[in-house]
C-alpha cells in the first residue's frame, strides 16, 4: 500500500472545516492536525477527525508533508512562506495573498524549496467551467457576473479579491493572452472597501472581458458569456447548465431560422474535492497545479491594477467635486 500523505489543516473556519472533511476521506492523505489561534475551533474540528489540535502553524513543522491554508487573507503570505520554507507543499486558498509583493514572495520561496505551491481557485474545478473550456476556441468578448447577497465572510479583502478574482482567473485560463489595459469602477456600500465593480479588461489577444462583482445585491448570479466566431455561450454556475448557440446559415439572409440553440445540463461534482485530489496527485508525481502560484500572483497582479483604476477614478470623481 502506498504511503499516504500526511496533512494539515490552517483555519478552522466555514471552508476550512470542508478542507479537513475532505482530507479525512481521502485515502491518499493522513489527517494530522488542525491549526488555529481559535483553541476550540481546533479542537472541535480536531475531535471530529481524531486528529491533533494545534494553536500555531509552525507547530505543523516536522509532523506534516502539505498543509491546506484556509485563514484570512492577510495571514496567507506568511504561514504560507514558513511552511514552504520548512519543506512543506501547501494548498492556500483564494486569494493567494492580498498584494502583489508578498505573492511573489510565496512563488520565489515555493520555488527556491521546490515545492508544490497551489492557490485554490477553485471555480477552474468546476464541472460546469471544464465542459465550458472544451467548447471555447477564439475568445473575442467575455461578460462575466458575479454578484452576491451581504454575508460577513469575506470581508477581509475589498470585492475585487473577495469575487472579482474568480472570473479574473477564469477568464485568464480561457483567453490564454497577457492584459494589456485595465478600466475599472466601483463603490463602498457596507464595509468601507469596495462591496461593488465593474471592470474592463483588454488582452493583447483583442480579446475584451466586462466583468461585473458585487456583495451587496438582492439576488445570487454566476453566470459567464463567452462571444466568438459564429456563436456564443453561457455558462450559469448557479445551475451548472451551458447555453450554446451557434450559426448554421449566413444569418443575415437566414435571420433567426440560421441560428441553432441548445442546452447541455451539466452534472454537478464537489468542485472541492477534485482540488485537494489534485493537490495530493501533484505532491505525489511532481505534476504542476492547474492553478500555481504564478497563475496566482498573476491573478493578483490584474486584481491590483483594477483596484488601482478604481482609486484613480475616485480621485477623479473628489477632483471634479472640488473645483465645482
Amino acid at each position: 500500500m502506498a504511503k499516504r500523505i500526511r496533512v494539515g489543516v490552517v483555519g478552522a473556519g466555514h471552508f476550512g472545516r470542508f478542507h479537513v472533511l475532505h482530507y479525512a476521506r481521502h485515502p491518499d492523505a493522513e489527517l494530522i492536525a488542525v491549526v488555529d489561534v481559535d483553541g476550540a475551533a481546533a479542537r472541535k474540528a480536531a475531535s471530529e477527525h481524531g486528529c491533533k489540535a494545534l494553536s500555531d502553524h509552525r507547530q505543523l513543522i516536522g509532523l506534516v508533508d502539505a498543509v491546506s491554508i484556509a485563514t484570512p487573507t492577510p495571514l496567507h503570505a506568511d504561514i504560507a512562506t514558513d511552511l514552504l520554507a520548512a519543506g512543506i507543499d501547501i494548498l492556500v486558498e483564494k486569494p493567494m495573498t492580498h498584494d502583489v509583493a508578498s505573492a511573489a514572495r510565496l512563488v520565489k520561496t515555493a520555488e527556491q524549496h521546490c515545492r508544490v505551491l497551489q492557490v485554490g481557485h477553485i471555480e477552474r474545478f468546476s464541472s460546469c467551467f471544464r465542459a465550458l473550456r472544451g467548447l471555447v476556441s477564439t475568445p473575442l468578448y467575455v461578460e462575466c457576473n458575479r454578484i452576491a447577497p451581504w454575508k460577513q465572510r469575506g470581508t477581509d479583502v475589498d470585492v475585487v479579491l473577495d469575487l472579482m478574482i474568480h472570473d479574473i482567473d477564469l477568464i485568464r485560463g480561457l483567453v490564454g493572452s497577457p492584459v494589456a489595459t485595465v478600466h475599472a469602477v466601483g463603490a463602498s456600500v457596507f464595509s468601507g472597501k469596495p462591496d461593488l465593480a465593474n471592470a474592463r479588461i483588454t488582452f493583447e489577444s483583442g480579446c475584451v472581458a466586462n466583468i461585473t462583482a458585487s456583495r451587496v445585491s438582492h439576488k445570487t448570479e454566476r453566470s459567464l458569456r463567452i462571444f466568438q466566431p459564429s456563436g456564443y455561450l453561457i455558462c450559469d454556475f448557479g445551475s451548472s447548465r451551458i447555453f450554446r448557440y451557434s450559426a448554421e446559415d449566413v444569418v443575415t439572409k437566414q435571420g433567426s431560422a440560421a441560428i441553432a440553440a441548445d442546452t447541455m445540463d451539466v452534472p454537478k461534482e464537489d468542485s472541492l474535492a477534485s482540488e485537494i485530489d489534485e493537490f495530493l496527485r501533484c505532491i505525489k508525481t511532481g505534476g504542476r497545479p492547474t492553478v500555481d502560484g504564478r497563475d496566482g500572483q498573476e491573478a493578483i497582479e490584474i486584481a491590483n491594477r483594477i483596484n488601482l483604476s478604481i482609486r484613480q477614478h475616485h480621485q477623479l470623481i473628489d477632483e471634479k467635486n472640488t473645483s465645482s
